[in-house]
């Protein structure tokens, strides 16, 4: 019985001083006004900062404009949206039993390209001896990839 005495002996004495510890606040030190006035002598003349003398820039130095180029400089935004630079480098040929394959490389992965295939945003509308049509299909726009020549 004793023991149970003093467990809930503690456990109260937890709880009173949880209590009291949560009701504790900082206490807030107010300075006079004389003690602020004599903290900030230090050689500064602060009615001659409140009127706003000549002595200091009448310009705010962070409002310039440093080095941004002018607007008329600027490039203009286009009105027409235009499809990015086509992701494909030509790689190679292979012809094999009269077959051309045409290889392209995008980013490091190697692709034969046949026209009607579906690369991710683009189509392959023609594969011909001097280049390649793509068809950039968000935009439904034409691009070209042009090959270099065929050497025997």
């Amino acid at each position: 019985m004793t023991k149970r005495r003093l467990a809930l002996a503690v456990g109260a004495a937890v709880l009173v001083v949880g209590v009291v510890a949560g009701r504790e606040r900082p206490t807030i030190e107010i300075i006079p006004s004389r003690a602020a006035a004599v903290a900030l002598d230090d050689g500064i003349d602060l009615d001659k900062l409140r009127r706003g003398e000549a002595s200091l820039p009448q310009k705010d130095p962070f409002a310039q404009n440093f080095g941004v180029a002018k607007a008329a400089a600027m490039p203009t935004v286009s009105a027409k949206p235009e499809a990015p630079p086509l992701p494909f480098q030509y790689f190679g040929r292979l012809t094999e039993n009269g077959k051309t394959e045409v290889f392209v490389m995008r980013g490091e992965e190697l692709l034969s390209v046949a026209a009607g295939q579906k690369l991710g945003d683009y189509r392959v509308d023609q594969v011909a001896e001097s280049r390649i049509s793509f068809t950039y299909l968000p935009l439904k726009m034409p691009q070209t990839l042009e090959l270099p020549k065929v050497t025997q």
